[in-house]
């Protein structure tokens, strides 16, 4: 057989017609011989199961034995070998083990019911059923049978290149499953792959992933791929409010989700931008942060559309008409927000601090604001000095005046409702106090003696 295997391994698409005709008649003959050699194996196990019960009863033992069957179970599992997995033998041998409880018990309530060496023991259908009705039934179980290798174990041909990619999401049901595979071309028959889903006990145990379907597999074999097969998982990634583009980054390869060279390279990707109908130079700020579901191994073009079109979504036209109410872009927006983001985790004060920057605006006056400066360095963020304020860059706020080019992370709701909100009053300053919150003032002096005040309590905890 060892040579029919290695046709049916390697040559089979390469076979005429009768070969493969050949080859199928040879397996189903082997198989008949082995259906022969379990049977009178398990005939031979059943008279030895029933041999056992009677010596234990003449040495008054109890028939069951939990332990005995445990030890049997866990032996049996270990002798699985592919493609018959652990369960599956497991599964089989619970039923031999069912049988073999049944008789024994059966002889310890009526006494020795069968002659296991005179032949006079042996059941005679004879007794029972006429030579048709049992034709009848062996056939109805050879038709089952039948249907149910069919089920199983046919192969599945579909055309077009292979593998084809299919993605369940968390929560699919069975019947969008079967309808999806369907309508790729991967299973002939819905019903066909439901059923055998239910049979296999399979329903609830698919796995949230993007999978490559070969060409020709048995419903079996795609529930199998489908349960415990390789896939890409389908992972629930949470994006905080304000986070940079190397935080974003960092979290999906720490995710195994996507690289980040890939995502950096599409941010200003001109074609990419333009497939968006996308008009700035990047899309850094225009990342919604939020929870998405992604598949391991995406692709940049898979993170970075459904984000940038979350931001679409959020951003409606009476958010776009507000921002030309208060006299900014959509653009001017999102990198104020992204500012206000990068200063504050306090929804309650971003209005404010939105109220203080355009104030600053208004008046001609310079930002002045440490996120900019602290997008600048390459380090991540530090504690600035004196020649961080000299960095020769226009998102450096202490240098030049207005806005800076673009969003420096990429803002939440909170900060870009602040942004198109501000609170109106007429503060011009504010400094970290010691809670993680803001002192705000509206003038210098009021601005010098609260960021003394502070930087005094920064000093003493330093030393402490």
């Amino acid at each position: 057989m060892e040579n029919v295997y290695k046709k049916v391994e390697n040559e089979l698409q390469n076979l005429s017609l009768p070969e493969k005709e050949e080859l199928l008649n040879k397996l189903r003959s082997s198989v008949d011989t082995l259906d022969r050699e379990l049977v009178a194996l398990l005939s031979k196990r059943t008279k030895h199961s029933i041999m056992i019960g009677r010596i234990k009863r003449s040495m008054g033992l109890a028939t069951y034995n939990p332990e005995r069957e445990k030890f049997i179970n866990e032996r049996i599992g270990t002798y699985a070998e592919e493609p018959l997995r652990k369960e599956a033998v497991m599964r089989i041998y619970e039923r031999i083990l069912d049988e073999s409880r049944a008789i024994q018990k059966e002889e310890a309530t009526k006494g020795n019911l069968y002659n296991l060496f005179s032949g006079r023991g042996k059941f005679s259908f004879k007794s029972l059923l006429s030579k048709k009705e049992f034709l009848i039934i062996l056939s109805f179980f050879i038709l089952v049978l039948s249907i149910f290798s069919y089920i199983f174990f046919s192969p599945n041909y579909f055309i077009g290149t292979a593998p084809k990619i299919i993605k369940i999401s968390k929560g699919e049901s069975l019947d969008f499953l079967a309808q999806k595979l369907y309508s790729k071309g991967i299973i002939s028959s819905k019903g066909n792959f439901k059923l055998a889903a239910y049979i296999y006990g399979s329903t609830k145990r698919i796995k949230a992933a993007r999978y490559y379907v070969p060409n020709g597999l048995s419903y079996l074999s795609l529930l199998d791929l489908f349960v415990s097969g390789k896939g890409d998982a389908l992972k629930n990634i949470s994006f905080y409010d304000g986070i940079s583009i190397k935080g974003l980054c960092a979290k999906l390869k720490s995710e195994n989700i996507a690289k980040t060279d890939s995502i950096l390279s599409l941010l200003d990707d001109k074609n990419f931008l333009s497939k968006l109908n996308f008009r700035h130079a990047s899309l850094e700020g225009y990342l919604f942060p939020q929870e998405y579901d992604f598949y391991e191994n995406s692709s940049a073009e898979e993170i970075v559309e459904p984000m940038y079109l979350a931001f679409q979504k959020f951003f409606v036209d009476s958010l776009q008409k507000q921002a030309k109410r208060n006299g900014l872009t959509e653009h001017e927006v999102v990198t104020l927000a992204s500012i206000i983001d990068g200063e504050t985790n306090k929804k309650e004060e971003m209005s404010r601090i939105a109220g203080v920057y355009l104030n600053r605006l208004r008046g001609g006056m310079k930002l002045q604001a440490d996120p900019t400066l602290q997008y600048l360095q390459s380090n991540g963020w530090k504690r600035l000095n004196g020649n961080d304020l000299r960095i020769d860059s226009k998102y450096n706020t202490y240098k030049y005046f207005g806005l800076p080019p673009g969003p420096i992370n990429n803002p939440g709701k909170d900060a870009l409702l602040a942004a198109l909100y501000p609170e109106k009053h007429t503060l011009l300053f504010f400094v970290a106090d010691t809670k993680g919150g803001h002192l705000f003032s509206q003038n210098f002096s009021q601005h010098k003696k609260l960021a003394r005040e502070y930087y005094k309590w920064i000093n003493l905890q330093s030393k402490n």
